[in-house]
């Protein structure tokens, strides 16, 4: 929704919500969207349809086509996963392939999945999955990426180190936006940001956090129950979390990239 790399001066909208709302599969999109399915676990099928429905491009990162069946099977009747994989099957399973299961990536293969390798040690699955994005989707503007900071700190890290080298040095025309298991996250660029935020949509709850994680940061923010105005934040310091929307659109001021994070309805 909007404008989300726009110059200095300008206001970007932005909606976090946006691909949590239901769309119809036969719909035609407008936009190239992404969606990037990382190797983490994945419980909640419907989250996952709304996502697939919304893109016009999927990609499982090696692994993480495994999690995509175990999803599928889980949610089944016996025997049936098989063609319940193909009403989210993804268009693409890409990495180093050192995690997708043999079982697995026959059964991709029988009904006409491509499968792709690329062995580079000096990137990881999820880099080498947004390459073929951008190769697949030259005008891409929004990719989904689908993973997790609940496991292992230093992945739950490199994910967001990740996100930011991307968004940052080599795709500054593309937005990120990282489903997890309980949150909808993007990172802020320097500007004003509006953010349409409704909670009678019952897709998001009230909770937000806007974390100096890439280094110091001064904010100002509006429609938050506790605002600031030109406040100094940096890890180690004072940093906003656990703040509350007041307001279906709030808005943040800063100076240096901030990760905006909004706390959603877990079966959304």
């Amino acid at each position: 929704m909007g404008k989300h790399d726009g110059t200095a001066g300008e206001t970007v909208e932005l909606r976090p919500t946006q691909y949590l709302e239901p769309i119809q599969p036969d719909v035609d999109l407008a936009n190239e969207i992404g969606l990037i399915i990382l190797n983490s676990p994945i419980s909640d099928l419907e989250y996952l349809q709304r996502l697939y429905h919304h893109a016009s491009f999927r990609v499982c990162a090696d692994g993480g086509a495994n999690r995509l069946y175990d999803l599928v099977s889980g949610h089944s009747p016996h025997g049936a996963s098989t063609e319940a994989l193909r009403s989210v099957v993804p268009d693409l399973i890409h990495g180093d392939l050192d995690s997708l299961a043999p079982d697995v990536r026959k059964i991709y293969e029988r009904i006409g999945v491509k499968v792709s390798q690329d062995p580079d040690q000096y990137s990881t699955d999820f880099g080498k999955a947004i390459k073929k994005v951008v190769e697949r989707l030259p005008n891409v503007r929004e990719i989904l990426v689908l993973g997790s900071l609940g496991g292992r700190v230093d992945q739950g890290l490199g994910l967001l180190h990740e996100l930011y080298r991307e968004q940052i040095h080599r795709h500054s025309h593309v937005r990120f936006w990282l489903f997890t298991e309980s949150s909808v996250s993007t990172l802020l660029r320097p500007g004003t940001t509006l953010l349409h935020t409704p909670l009678a949509g019952g897709l998001i709850k009230r909770n937000i956090g806007i974390v100096p994680v890439y280094g110091p940061a001064v904010i100002s923010t509006r429609g938050l129950e506790w605002d600031v105005q030109d406040w100094p934040t940096e890890m180690g310091s004072q940093v906003s979390t656990s703040n509350h929307i007041t307001q279906d659109c709030i808005t943040i001021k800063t100076d240096k990239d901030v990760l905006f994070t909004v706390e959603r309805v877990i079966g959304h």
